[in-house]
């Protein structure tokens, strides 16, 4: 398994976020091929981090070529106070309970 991580630094509240990625943004990932998870965790009020898990390496370099250009680009990017920082790596331990 895969995962994506962007750190956000946004000039709106990142609750903001909260309605467009659960009613759109979230389905879109979902309807990709591999998709697996998606999570936002909340640093601070316009600051987040956005884990995408994903079941291999090139359905997550695809899901950022379907979602960063369409969806992203038009309800995260204008937001954006810097550039984001995105990583890609393969999960090699993984434990829920």
């Amino acid at each position: 398994m895969y995962a994506v991580i962007n750190h956000l630094h946004l000039t709106i509240p990142l609750d903001n976020l909260r309605e467009p990625l659960a009613q759109e943004g979230v389905p879109l990932l979902a309807s990709l091929p591999g998709f697996r998870r998606f999570s936002l965790i909340k640093e601070s009020e316009n600051r987040g981090i956005a884990l995408i898990l994903w079941d291999t390496e090139a359905n997550a370099i695809n899901g950022g070529r379907e979602f960063g250009p369409t969806w992203f680009a038009q309800h995260v990017a204008p937001y954006l106070a810097s550039d984001q920082e995105r990583t890609l790596g393969e999960i090699i331990v993984d434990h829920q309970v």
